[in-house]
């Protein structure tokens, strides 16, 4: 499988020509480095939760513009789209599915602590590659391949990431929720601190830079 990023939480998986996108919310397309048509069309497109950052209905159009995406989320994002007219495919936790070869399976998974009301996210564990949207807690994960790590936010710290990670231990790190650090930064956190401890526990680390993949 090839596992491409496109800025902050936004992640491809592709698989004998069939691919699945994850969260494409407006921090992906926010500064005009990246645009739906650069990614292309899709099958699907799965959705953890209903803060902008994953989830933008006109983005959604976008796409659907290209090809007639299936989309799948939960009931709290499907109400929204409903109200402008996007058709969706309901999951929730402990849903099982084959979607375009793909086998998704769906966790609960509380977002984050947040000083203002936090919105329902789930967890989708799509062939061994977990992501949990904005949650250090998806329920029922006793292990993946592949993790995509939530590393900063204002419900996130570095500490908790590691937790994660010490709970999963997965193969492959592939850290998210990283944009709203400016690069430099981010190349400091990763470099001096979230490489060398996942060294130590022997997981490959993938920073992926804008569209850049990995096949695992």
């Amino acid at each position: 499988m090839m596992i491409k990023k496109y800025l902050h939480s936004c992640l491809l998986l592709e698989k004998n020509g069939k691919r699945i996108l994850i969260d494409p919310g407006i921090f992906s397309f926010i500064e005009g480095r990246l645009k739906p048509e650069d990614i292309g069309d899709v099958a699907a497109i799965l959705i953890t939760h209903k803060h902008a950052d994953h989830f933008d209905s006109g983005i959604l159009k976008k796409f659907l513009s290209f090809k007639r995406a299936r989309i799948f989320t939960i009931e709290e994002i499907g109400t929204l789209l409903q109200q402008d007219g996007i058709e969706y495919e309901r999951v929730k936790p402990g849903d099982a599915l084959t979607i375009e070869g793909f086998q998704v399976n769906v966790f609960a998974a509380p977002h984050g602590r947040l000083p203002i009301p936090v919105p329902d996210n789930v967890a989708f564990l799509v062939d061994q590659v977990l992501h949990p949207g904005d949650s250090f807690f998806p329920a029922g994960v006793d292990t993946c391949e592949v993790l995509a790590l939530p590393v900063a936010g204002p419900w996130a710290t570095l500490s908790d990431a590691v937790e994660l990670v010490d709970r999963l231990k997965p193969k492959h790190v592939i850290p998210i929720h990283d944009a709203i650090i400016k690069d430099f930064m981010l190349t400091r956190i990763y470099d001096l601190m979230l490489k060398p401890l996942l060294d130590e526990r022997q997981i490959a680390f993938h920073p992926l830079g804008l569209s850049e993949g990995v096949v695992v």
